[in-house]
Parts: structure tokens; sequence; C-alpha cells
């Protein structure tokens, strides 16, 4: 009798984890990233650092994921907004695309990195000004450069984005054609959920 017990307190315990794994997604996933955070502040998934100055192709492996819409951010390591100038104005091509496990593109983000224009260094009659189009189709081709404390490239076409917690995903990223102008830094992608503010 004492057997039949445990055996069915092993099974209920078993039971209640998976519950507890289903609400608390540090439990359940699995792969190339570290996952922080939670449901009140937010999720981020933080990946392995990878060279923003040299060419090459970064591919990561996950799944267990936040019932969250996730926004892919590259990090650039250690800069922030007083870096602005260096990070910007590249001719350095970053690709990213993630795939789930059938093969579907969630997201596919491609660009350069451009000039910001600065309002400052145009004169009255000649200062362009972006239409809402404008603005879409040119955020369809280039990374823009989030700052603040932490500086990071973040494209238009991998903003919040909602994932299947039962699915495994394939990031893969890929640094192009890199302009000698590229500062030597690691960039950290990082998916992110589940914040009020994202960009």
């Amino acid at each position: 009798m004492k057997r039949s017990t445990k055996v069915l307190g092993v099974l209920a315990g078993i039971i209640a984890l998976l519950c507890f794994a289903d609400e608390y997604p540090a439990l359940r996933f699995r792969g190339d990233g570290h996952l922080s955070g939670g449901p009140v502040f937010g999720y981020s998934i933080r990946l392995r650092p990878i060279p923003f100055y040299q060419a090459g192709e970064h591919v990561f492996h996950f799944r267990g994921m936040p019932n969250e819409e996730m926004s892919l951010q590259l990090y650039a390591d250690g800069k922030s907004d007083d870096n602005r100038k260096e990070l910007t104005n590249l001719n350095t091509k970053i690709e990213a695309t993630l795939v789930d496990q059938n093969g579907r593109v969630v997201c596919q983000g491609s660009g350069i990195v451009p000039k910001e224009s600065d309002p400052c260094d145009c004169k009255k009659d000649d200062c362009k000004v972006w239409t809402d189009a404008e603005i879409e189709a040119r955020g369809q081709k280039e990374w823009v450069l989030m700052s603040g404390s932490d500086a990071a490239y973040w494209h238009q076409n991998c903003l919040r984005k909602r994932l299947n917690p039962s699915d495994s995903y394939t990031l893969t990223l890929r640094i192009i054609d890199v302009d000698p102008k590229t500062p030597r830094i690691k960039l950290i992608p990082t998916l992110e959920g589940g914040q009020p503010d994202m960009p």
C-alpha cells in the first residue's frame, strides 16, 4: 500500500512541476541563450555575443519561449548614447532570420546601419521631411540604432513577433560586407518581450 502511495505522490509531483514549468518559462527554456525576467517586468533571452567587425554566420537554437510577443535587438556591447556617431553611418550589412521547427519564417531583417539625419545639419529650405510611407519603406531596409544607457540595433521586421512556447526556433545572423569603419565590438543578440515600452 505504501508503494502505490509513493507512486501516486511522484506522479502528482511530476504533473505539478509540468504545470509550474508552463507558467514559468525559465524552467522550460532550453537552448543557446540565457532567459531572465518574468511576467511583471518582461523577459529577456540573451544569446552568445558575435563580432560586429568580422564577416560571418552565427546560428542559435532554442525552445520553450515565453508566451509573449518578442523583439530581436542586437546590443552593442559596452556602448551607449554617447557612442551614437561611431555606431551609425556604416555600410556593414546585417541579416537576421528566425524560423520555427517547420521552416516557417517568423522574422527576416536585412540591411545596413545608415547615417541618421541630424536636424542641426540642414538649412531651412533643404531639410527633407520624411513621409510615413518613406519611413516605413526605409525601416524595411535598415537597422535602427536605439540608444539610452545601452545602445542596440533593431529591425522593423523583427519586432513584436508572437512565439509559441512548444515550438523550436533557429536564429541565423550574418555579418556581411564589413565596413572598415565598423567598431571592433561584439553584438549581443537578445530577444525581449513583455516590457511595456518596446521600440
